[in-house]
């Protein structure tokens, strides 16, 4: 009986241990995702103000220099790709920080299931 009481002890303790490494590859990986995300901020606030400023120049409210009508809508069509696809990789970020969520809240279901099926096993 003490053997086995060992055994389940051990059993317990190193999954628990498992559990917490799972836990902290969880919040490293949405701790990158947050970064990317602020990243993908700045960088779609830049886009943001360049293209107004395209925008103007185009419309001819501004005296850039930049008189070539067709490098303007070149540039302006690059910015509209580049924020599409930031927009993309935005919506990624935001399934994977989702998809993170939802394996942290299985966890601690799975982990009160536990404690449940242990408290009734005594």
């Amino acid at each position: 009986a003490k053997r086995a009481l060992r055994r389940r002890r051990k059993l317990e303790k190193e999954t628990k241990q498992l559990i917490k490494q799972e836990e902290l590859k969880r919040l490293h990986k949405a701790q990158a995702v947050q970064r990317q995300l602020e990243e993908l901020e700045e960088r779609q606030r830049a886009l943001e103000t360049f293209g107004v400023k395209l925008e103007r120049e185009l419309r001819g409210e501004s005296d850039s220099g930049i008189n070539d009508e067709t490098q303007m809508l070149h540039e302006w069509f690059e910015l509209v790709l580049e924020k599409n696809k930031l927009m993309r990789y935005e919506s990624e970020l935001l399934i994977i920080a989702q998809e993170l969520e939802l394996e942290d809240h299985q966890s601690r279901l799975e982990q009160k299931l536990r404690e449940k099926m242990a408290t009734d096993g005594k």
